[in-house]
């Protein structure tokens, strides 16, 4: 099945470089799950490249991103929540997720320019929505640079109640400067 150019360039936006080990294409119960780490260097290139002011760069480059795309190939709605996502580190410890609110708090106290912002903000993962039947949705999502190993446990909701579980264990995040 073709995923819709939309879908396909949000991946692409910041390629992860290098390749991770924890990079995972997951399929199970009727949702296409892919998740990798960003390359801190290559998504600050990303956003320089658009002309971002170096006070955005300098706190996107001490953020860590991880880069997620959901195919719904199940024939209910799909729901995607962020809070009821879990990044947790090695200790099994919460890695707190830097909200949209949040990065809309730090650009307003920056005075960023609304073209910057609103480009980081078409990158971001929504924070909740549904997915329809054939429905696909990507872009990253911000986190406080745990400094090691973590792992995702992402929950979905389908339409009838069903709570949908992935683990993805051994993500790294390389580069973001805490």
């Amino acid at each position: 099945m073709r995923l819709p150019i939309v879908f396909c360039m949000t991946l692409l936006l910041c390629p992860t470089l290098p390749a991770q080990a924890a990079d995972s294409r997951i399929a199970r119960d009727g949702v296409v799950f892919s998740i990798g780490v960003r390359n801190s260097e290559g998504v600050t290139a990303f956003y320089a490249a658009r002309g971002f002011p170096q006070p955005m760069l300098d706190a996107i480059g001490q953020t860590c991103f991880v880069g997620a795309g959901i195919h719904n190939e199940r024939r209910d709605t799909l729901w995607l929540t962020l809070t009821d996502w879990r990044f947790s580190d090695a200790a099994g410890r919460e890695v707190k997720r830097i909200t949209r609110a949040e990065w809309d708090d730090r650009w307003t106290r920056m005075q960023a320019p609304y073209a910057a912002r609103a480009t980081f903000d078409w990158t971001q993962l929504p924070e909740s929505r549904d997915l329809q039947p054939g429905e696909p949705v990507g872009g990253n999502i911000a986190l406080v640079s745990p400094g090691g190993e973590f792992s995702l446990t992402a929950r979905f909701r389908t339409a009838g109640g069903e709570v949908l579980e992935i683990a993805v264990p051994g993500l790294r995040c390389e580069g973001a400067k805490p």
